[in-house]
């Protein structure tokens, strides 16, 4: 039974139409579907380099946890507001940082004098720099150890203070996680998402607006919580490929004629003349996404979440509404279905349930290029004439539509991708009208066995731009 459950939540899949391919020179990243391009103006990037180390004054023995601050602005006006931990040698490090105008300060930990040489200095960096600054302190206080026995070098048994915890606002690229090296066969294609690992500084909780036949659904998305499916959703969004949307289904996942349950779309685009339908079409999909269930974001009332197939790494264009709290039949470890996002207000909530007041799921038959069987049609309950089997000739307004979706994006990353050695492997990013997305890079390995060197520039909203590598070994 619960596997009768589950098939009624995995759309079927749509059949990819084929498009041209166009290997577009940029990523737009988590949060984007307005101008995804690339950049018209220098790009500066985050290559600086500051390191140095806290010592005694007079001395050049380090001190390990003491905590490094750096505030100040870029070069682009971006606040900073940074900070470190000395290491076990009394060194710091802090890389990646942007052009602009810095101050340097160090904590006092317990235990230690002020110093007498420099607490903080102020620094202007430039494009690609490396600056070295030490800080001092001045020494164990008397209620520690002795000043004289601290110049006689006899410090043994002397515990140093307790590392502390550093904390980024608006500094960075965040990362959700390192780059990793990959491995491929001959004459194959693969492909890496890179939503998943980094963040722009100036990402916030999107909030969408799905302007539909019940008015207006606003819809936080959770970014940073389910980045690969955030910017999966943003991609088709920006493509158009949810205007004229259809919701397709409108099930109770026992399959009984119970109150509905959730309400499906991203699969057909309805094509209309005068208000009367004359035909449907496939929304052309990407490469399928990961899978990301964390039972932290529930199938609850009013979460939106990815449609899939039985394969957990299916997910493409489909999505779902929860119109009713299906934590547990959506929800089962390894099994579970991403949440991305969840309505924003009572108002929107309001709206997504009248669907399953206002309309009676029926069987159906969508025809595109295929026969498509719907089991659970939303169709206007109490049309008159009532809305046939093959809904094409029937009002729009017989039907549950998705007009447009609307909003504006905060933050959001462009990635340019190449590859050490193309004869290897080859690289590239997708593109909003190709067949994979613009957080895509396809990586076709040729005949020859060996290793290269993938390099991606991560440009933000800003055109402030860090470089990673990763490594792809063909075998």
């Amino acid at each position: 039974m619960l596997n009768k459950f589950l098939k009624l939540i995995r759309g079927v899949e749509p059949k990819k139409n084929k498009k041209p391919s166009n290997y577009g020179l940029f990523r737009p990243e988590l949060e984007s579907f307005e101008e995804r391009i690339t950049p018209t103006t220098s790009i500066i990037y985050a290559n600086g380099l500051l390191t140095g180390s806290v010592v005694v004054d007079g001395g050049t023995k380090g001190v390990s946890g003491v905590s490094i601050g750096i505030t100040g602005e870029t070069s682009t006006g971006r606040s900073v507001n940074y900070s470190v931990v000395t290491n076990s040698n009394g060194n710091f490090s802090i890389d990646q940082l942007l052009p602009g105008s810095y101050t340097v300060t160090r904590s006092t930990p317990a235990g230690f004098l002020s110093g007498t040489t420099s607490t903080s200095a102020k620094l202007n960096i430039a494009e690609g720099q490396t600056i070295n600054q030490n800080l001092g302190l001045g020494g164990l206080t008397p209620a520690k150890v002795s000043l004289g026995l601290w110049a006689s070098g006899v410090s043994s048994g002397i515990t140093a203070p307790t590392a502390g915890s550093g904390t980024a606002i608006g500094f960075t690229m965040t990362q959700l996680k390192a780059f990793t090296d990959a491995t491929v066969a001959r004459n194959s294609t693969t492909y890496y998402n890179l939503a998943a690992f980094n963040l722009s500084p100036d990402t916030t909780n999107t909030t969408l607006t799905f302007n539909t036949s019940q008015g207006a659904i606003d819809v936080t998305l959770l970014d940073s919580a389910a980045p690969v499916s955030v910017t999966n959703f943003l991609s088709y969004v920006q493509n158009g490929s949810y205007t004229n949307d259809l919701f397709h289904r409108m099930a109770n996942l026992s399959g009984s004629t119970g109150p509905s349950q959730i309400l499906q779309g991203g699969q057909f685009t309805t094509n209309s003349v005068s208000g009367v339908v004359n035909s449907f079409t496939d929304v052309a999909t990407y490469q399928p996404i990961a899978n990301e269930f964390d039972p932290s974001r529930p199938n609850s009332v009013g979460s939106l979440a990815m449609a899939r197939t039985s394969a957990l790494d299916s997910a493409t264009s489909q999505f779902y509404f929860n119109l009713t709290d299906n934590t547990s039949s959506l929800g089962q470890t390894g099994n579970g279905y991403a949440v991305f996002g969840n309505v924003a207000n009572s108002a929107s909530l309001a709206n997504l349930q009248s669907f399953a007041t206002s309309y009676t799921p029926q069987a159906g038959t969508i025809i595109t290029t295929t026969t498509n069987p719907v089991a659970s049609l939303p169709a206007l309950t109490g049309a008159n004439p009532a809305v046939p089997n093959d809904p094409v000739g029937t009002a729009t307004t017989n039907l549950a539509i998705i007009n447009s979706i609307t909003g504006s994006p905060t933050g959001y990353l462009n990635y340019l991708v190449s590859s050490s050695d193309p004869s290897i492997v080859n690289a590239s990013i997708g593109s909003l009208n190709g067949t994979f997305s613009p957080s895509q890079v396809q990586l076709v390995a040729g005949p020859n066995t060996g290793t290269a060197v993938i390099t991606v520039t991560l440009i933000d909203n800003r055109n402030e731009a860090t470089i990673k590598t990763f490594k792809v070994t063909v075998q």
